[in-house]
């Protein structure tokens, strides 16, 4: 394999990698945190893809003075415009991630109302149900982002490098701040006064609301946050892949995302890291493309392979480990690193 060509295999894992740990952490705050079930979690994905092409094919097409989005020769004009508009093309990356967070945040906000009357199983298939009604309704409506057949033409915002290898490399590297974002965000959340108000919900949500919690509240907001983290992925995922396909979208990707909470630890982030890290190297290398490149050629869709892995690694984990590789931890408020540090210097002392 030629240098770029290791470069742009070592930057689609990165890039892969990294989205799926913004995903799992998402989940990590829903599930392992507050006790929220979110079976439909692959759709908060989806609406941040949706919004991102929609958003960056009508500023492109806007631009070029065009109004067709979906064939071939728009998609080559707007590639080409971003290549000449380095700027233009940064602008475009910014406004649709910022969009694409805030939407899929908003519709997280509103798929907390279900989970006021619902609980657990029910509300895991309500949620289900919902993700992927809008999937399909999506494909099956083409002037969105095309249908059945998607919509290509997105321009990577680095475009304008003429390093293809390069070009990835950085995008890379870009959406791995990103992760490293979301896990700083997610572990200060999560070791806060309002993480202690998360596992009382989840826990036990009539003796929260005993003491004045707003149960509503914190599931709407929690719904909010990680769904827009989700819709964060979904603008890099989108970003990184330059078109959108409504099939790569489907439920699975909700149980693989959960999958990397249960293995790592549900309840624990650096665990949602490690689970995610596992899982997505996994995924990266039981590809048909990256077995080709080691020389290895298998004659089935070894897809149905992984899926079937998958279902069996999280049975395995229910049964034998429930807690995960990292178990849960105590929630570190200020307060309490405070008191901790004074019975450490107390224990020196004595």
């Amino acid at each position: 394999m030629e240098l770029s060509g290791i470069f742009i295999f070592v930057s689609s894992i990165v890039t892969y990698t990294s989205i799926y740990l913004i995903l799992a952490l998402s989940a990590n705050l829903e599930y392992g945190y507050t006790g929220i079930p979110n079976f439909g979690k692959v759709f908060f994905f989806f609406i941040g893809s949706i919004v991102t092409a929609v958003v960056t094919s009508s500023l492109y097409n806007s631009a070029l003075g065009i109004t067709d989005s979906f064939s071939a020769a728009a998609a080559a004009k707007r590639t080409e415009y971003s290549a000449a508009n380095p700027i233009f093309a940064i602008e475009v990356f910014l406004v649709s991630l910022a969009l694409s967070t805030i939407v899929s945040g908003i519709f997280g906000y509103l798929a907390s109302y279900p989970a006021l009357a619902l609980r657990e199983d029910f509300l895991a298939i309500t949620l289900l149900v919902f993700g992927e009604a809008g999937r399909v309704f999506v494909r099956t409506y083409e002037p969105l982002v095309g249908g059945v057949f998607g919509m290509s033409g997105i321009p990577n915002p680095l475009n304008w490098i003429a390093d293809r290898s390069l070009t990835l490399l950085l995008y890379s590297l870009i959406t791995l701040a990103a992760a490293f974002a979301t896990f700083i965000l997610v572990e200060r959340l999560s070791n806060s006064p309002f993480g202690r108000v998360m596992k009382a919900v989840r826990d036990d949500e009539i003796a929260a609301a005993s003491l004045g919690k707003n149960v509503a509240r914190v599931r709407g907001q929690v719904l909010f946050v990680s769904s827009a983290l989700s819709g964060a992925a979904g603008s890099l995922f989108t970003f990184y892949t330059q078109a959108i396909f409504p099939d790569d979208y489907i439920p699975v990707v909700t149980f693989y995302i959960i999958s990397m909470v249960l293995l790592g630890g549900s309840g624990n982030n650096v665990g949602a890291l490690l689970g995610a890290l596992v899982l997505s190297l996994f995924e990266r290398f039981s590809q048909a493309s990256t077995l080709a490149l080691l020389g290895i050629t298998i004659s089935i869709d070894i897809s149905f392979i992984r899926y079937a892995v998958t279902g069996l690694l999280i049975i395995l984990i229910l049964a034998a480990r429930p807690q995960g590789i990292l178990p849960e931890g105590i929630v570190k408020t200020h307060l309490y690193k405070i008191l901790e540090k004074r019975q450490k210097i107390r224990g020196e002392r004595a």
